[in-house]
């Protein structure tokens, strides 16, 4: 999980005294679904998932995972800011009751933006309170969705850029986005991973996230990922990705990774100039 996930969670913890349970992950990124059926009982609150690993891009069964979280009483909340706008989701057939969602990734909107889709039923106590330009005579936040979590100004021209973006996207289709995307990142995983010296990390034999992590030998991510900046003018993210547990099942705390991001405006071109790119740093 990200840790927009686990810092939350971490902090229930410690306030208000919540039990966490964890799914331990593999050297490839892949649950134990067994495992984590065991730790769903019906004293759960709420089960918490991504929808596709912003490391590794390996993505759940979100709906194998919704029917153990219902049938034990427990809302499904799932983070989908890897996923949104570039892999279909259906909150219904899925069975999720939150979607988190961030709208600078795949839904290509600025940054500072997101938001949650919420199932009718789900109640939530606003994280702040304050002005919202309605029942100001009031001293306590309106009740009514969506006034009720947003208190203060709004971003307004961040919510015109992503409203922008969204529109993109409705026109465009989710699904060709997505097979676009697939092509490009299958494009790449192929030329890269046979390079002598290269560790790809994740799971490429199902559907997943058009991402691929990497290293070079024992080089920090960091230096991978500057050089491929300063020599190629190619732009990756080295590092921990913010989600620390899933780097510690890859056996990458300490020298992270680099992970090359596919979106529907990159070519089988900038695919090919990222392969030689890699090879030529692995030589």
């Amino acid at each position: 999980e990200h840790n927009s996930v686990l810092r939350p969670l971490y902090r229930l913890e410690a306030e208000r005294n919540v039990k966490l349970s964890f799914a331990a992950a593999d050297r490839q990124g892949n649950i134990d679904y067994a495992q984590l059926a065991s730790l769903i009982t019906p004293k759960t609150r709420a089960v918490v998932c991504t929808h596709a690993s912003n490391l590794t891009g390996n993505m759940l069964d979100i709906a194998r995972i919704a029917k153990l979280a219902h049938q034990n009483g427990a809302i499904m909340i799932v983070d989908a800011s890897q996923s949104a706008g570039c892999i279909p989701i259906d909150m219904q057939a899925m069975g999720i009751d939150v979607l988190c969602f961030t709208g600078h990734k795949g839904l290509m909107g600025p940054q500072g933006t997101g938001g949650l889709c919420i199932m009718n039923g789900i109640e939530i106590r606003p994280f702040k309170v304050g002005g919202s330009g309605v029942q100001s005579y009031s001293r306590t936040q309106p009740e009514e969705y969506p006034t009720r979590l947003e208190a203060g100004t709004l971003n307004g021209h961040g919510i015109a850029g992503l409203n922008a973006a969204v529109q993109f996207i409705l026109d465009t289709g989710v699904e060709a986005i997505h097979a676009h995307e697939q092509k490009l990142m299958r494009r790449f995983y192929e030329g890269v991973k046979d390079i002598p010296a290269v560790t790809v990390y994740g799971d490429f034999s199902r559907d997943r996230a058009a991402i691929v992590a990497l290293n070079i030998a024992d080089y920090d991510s960091g230096e991978i990922s500057d050089a491929l900046s300063e020599e190629y003018g190619i732009a990756t993210r080295p590092g921990a990705h913010c989600a620390p547990r899933m780097h510690i099942a890859l056996g990458t705390r300490e020298q992270g990774a680099v992970r090359f991001s596919f979106a529907y405006y990159n070519t089988e071109a900038d695919v090919d100039a990222a392969i030689r790119a890699v090879k030529e740093l692995a030589q």
